[in-house]
């Protein structure tokens, strides 16, 4: 039988994302690093000559709050992988995270994996943001079951998601 156990923020205060919130791109930007399109305030995976331009316009090339964080390596969601399943169930296991960083950047182009390591026996997944980490948890444990424990920061924007299988 499967436990779910969640730690449920105490706050509903939002906290904000220092890598989004404050900053001026220019419109249109284009990320010189994954080539993500920053138009009428949006980023969007989009060829930059789909944008009308007038010859004065020029196209701004900052990086995107996805690439600055991955540079700076300031993750917004961890999720810890662990238990003797994990063995038997990797590569499936991987796939799926793949598939739902693929699925969350269709929605938001900033949903990144940061990086995933195998070491131990466990998988660690960094994210950019906290909505791929509870997604990556939620999908894991509606096609593995187990346990799973959702932990929210109270001073930053970060959640923490431990799933675990014997």
């Amino acid at each position: 039988m499967s436990i779910v156990r969640r730690q449920i923020r105490e706050t509903t205060e939002h906290l904000d994302d220092p890598y989004i919130d404050g900053v001026e791109y220019h419109d249109p930007n284009v990320c010189p690093s994954c080539g993500v399109v920053y138009n009428k305030k949006q980023w969007q995976f989009i060829d930059i000559k789909q944008i009308k331009l007038d010859k004065n316009d020029y196209i701004g090339n900052a990086k995107c709050p996805a690439c600055r964080k991955i540079e700076d390596h300031y993750p917004m969601g961890l999720v810890e992988l662990s238990g003797r399943f994990i063995d038997g169930h990797k590569e499936d296991i991987l796939n799926l995270i793949k598939n739902e960083e693929a699925r969350e950047k269709e929605k938001n182009p900033l949903g990144r994996i940061m990086s995933i390591e195998d070491k131990d026996g466990k998988i660690y997944i960094e994210t950019t943001n906290e909505a791929l980490a509870l997604r990556i948890g939620r999908a894991i444990f509606k096609a593995f079951k187990g346990e799973i424990e959702y932990k929210f920061s109270e001073t930053q924007k970060l959640v923490r998601v431990l799933w675990r299988r014997d």
